[in-house]
């Protein structure tokens, strides 16, 4: 016999959960939930009328049979007559109650997955599924002070369990099983291994979350001065010009994460639109109200990794830091903020501010410490860990973050749910395939099958551009991109609400996008840019 191996194809969707920017009252949140359990009841009462059908069905059936010498009885067609003898239709009554189990079970299904969505859309028990977290999250990290050897082999054995399961699955090794497997296990471990660096004693930091932040900083006292001799501490601020469009017009946030992928894949070379520009570069817009005065929008790319790059890996470090003064002083918020100066963003002047992974540590960064420089009224993040950033309460926070990605897992706790802060976090899982449509030899036809994501739109959103030869880790911003679009298919009030706020910053008509580069040099002396002849002609 021989053994074809075929290959799978994998379509991958993301589901979301929608934590904080609740705006109703406590009185509505119960209604809603009084809804939701009232729907839950009455799909366990259809399930039960489900299941007395089908057993009405096995209870013909085994009357049916229960005398074998009579064809009549036995055969359940009453045209098969014998003396003396009479019967109903019992294929017809066992069909009966098999299509009304059907149809009670459908019902069922409906009625669950009703109530599911009602607790999804308006987060009813988002309170108790986050302190449940954050009491697992802290014993994993007293476990992790306490036996910090212990703790390391126990999370390399669940990571080694989870490449092993991938390698099952996909045939080949695949570290972003890992990913996949020790993600409840993350923030514990960070949050513990923080509080070792940080030098927070076990059960002290019960009452507060920024382990990872301490930790950081204490490593940033050593790592910043090396960065600042090897890298140099100078930073050289260029507009360049695209050639041609990234970042354009946005009136979303949707709209503005497409943006900052694009610009983000560009500036790392993941795409091609031949704009010219390279790493390093963040986009700054201005966009003009009905009134004539200005609304800006910053789109900040994440971690690029050169050499000569503010946005090197070194520098989120200093961007974790629980110091204020660390922070500000890490080159890429010090590019940004330099940026902004640059563009002219006046003091009192609406800013909003979209990052993703580094870019979107920088984004809460500038929200939390040049409050007074600047009016920045919403932050947008995507796969940032930002939980423990002194983000005023007044400034609007919007974060999306996926369960397995571990950046944001980094620091070590679930962001704040507060009326102006909301979390999607999403959850990646493999969707079918696409099948499709072929003519038979007789002329009919057999239409194809398009991937379901889920039973309903509302279920999750396929990651556009995802991998079909198995699993990656889900930081790209595609990811994100799906989460965000699956929180908005379900019609959330609560990000209803922070998408309109986004939208006003922003409302007015974009008059223009302007790039500007960062590079670290030993010397004051600013080296001239590749691009500072080229002529942007969009606007």
């Amino acid at each position: 016999m021989e053994l074809v191996m075929t290959q799978t194809n994998y379509y991958w969707q993301v589901e979301s959960s929608i934590y904080g920017g609740i705006g109703y009252a406590p009185a509505t949140l119960e209604e809603y939930t009084a809804i939701a359990k009232a729907l839950d009841a009455e799909a366990s009462g259809f399930d039960m009328l489900s299941v007395s059908w089908s057993n009405a069905a096995l209870q013909l059936q085994s009357h049916r049979t229960s005398a074998p010498l009579c064809p009549t009885l036995s055969s359940g067609d009453p045209l098969m007559k014998t003396a003396g003898h009479e019967t109903v239709s019992y294929t017809a009554l066992e069909q009966r109650c098999q299509d009304h189990a059907l149809a009670c079970r459908k019902l069922s299904i409906d009625l669950a997955d009703t109530a599911s969505l009602l607790i999804r859309a308006h987060a009813l028990y988002s309170e108790a599924e986050l302190q449940a977290r954050r009491t697992f999250t802290e014993l994993i990290q007293a476990g992790t002070q306490f036996k910090p050897g212990h703790a390391a082999i126990g999370t390399a054995a669940v990571a080694l369990g989870g490449l092993l399961s991938g390698w099952a699955i996909e045939g080949r090794p695949n570290a972003s099983w890992m990913s996949t497997s020790t993600y409840p296990l993350q923030e514990g471990v960070m949050s513990g291994a923080g509080a070792l660096l940080g030098g927070v004693p076990i059960g002290k930091g019960v009452a507060h979350t920024d382990e990872v932040n301490k930790g950081a900083g204490n490593i940033a006292k050593v790592s910043g001065p090396i960065k600042d001799i090897v890298q140099g501490n100078h930073i050289d601020i260029t507009e360049v010009y695209a050639r041609n469009e990234v970042v354009g017009a946005s009136n979303s946030v949707s709209t503005s994460m497409e943006n900052l992928r694009r610009l983000a894949e560009e500036r790392l070379g993941k795409i091609n639109l031949d704009s010219g520009l390279e790493y390093g570069t963040i986009a700054i817009q201005r966009y003009e109200k009905s009134d004539g005065s200005s609304a800006w929008l910053v789109t900040i790319p994440g971690t690029d990794g050169k050499a000569d790059s503010p946005f090197g890996w070194e520098q989120n470090v200093e961007l974790m830091s629980s110091d204020k003064e660390r922070r500000i002083r890490a080159d890429s918020v010090r590019m940004v903020t330099q940026a902004m100066e640059q563009a002219g963003i006046g003091a009192d002047e609406p800013v909003a501010l979209i990052g993703h992974s580094q870019g979107g540590i920088v984004a809460a960064t500038i929200a939390s410490d040049w409050s007074e420089q600047y009016n920045i009224e919403h932050v947008v993040t995507a796969g940032s860990p930002v939980a423990n950033h002194p983000i005023p309460s007044d400034t609007w926070v919007t974060s999306v973050e996926i369960d397995d990605e571990l950046v944001g897992a980094l620091d070590g706790a679930a962001n704040p749910a507060t009326k102006n802060w909301l979390t999607v976090r999403g959850h990646v899982s493999p969707a079918p395939e696409a099948t499709p449509s072929s003519v038979n030899a007789d002329g009919s036809c057999t239409p194809g099958a398009t991937p379901i994501y889920g039973a309903t739109p509302y279920d999750a959103a396929p990651v556009a551009g995802g991998p079909t030869n198995g699993r990656e880790i889900s930081h790209w911003l595609k990811y994100h991109q799906a989460a965000y679009q699956n929180a908005t298919d379900l019609g959330s009030p609560a990000l209803q609400r922070h998408e309109s706020h986004f939208q006003g910053v922003i409302s007015g008509e974009l008059k223009e996008t302007r790039y500007f580069q960062g590079r670290m040099t030993a010397s004051t002396i600013q080296a001239p840019s590749d691009h500072s002849e080229e002529i942007s002609t969009f606007h």
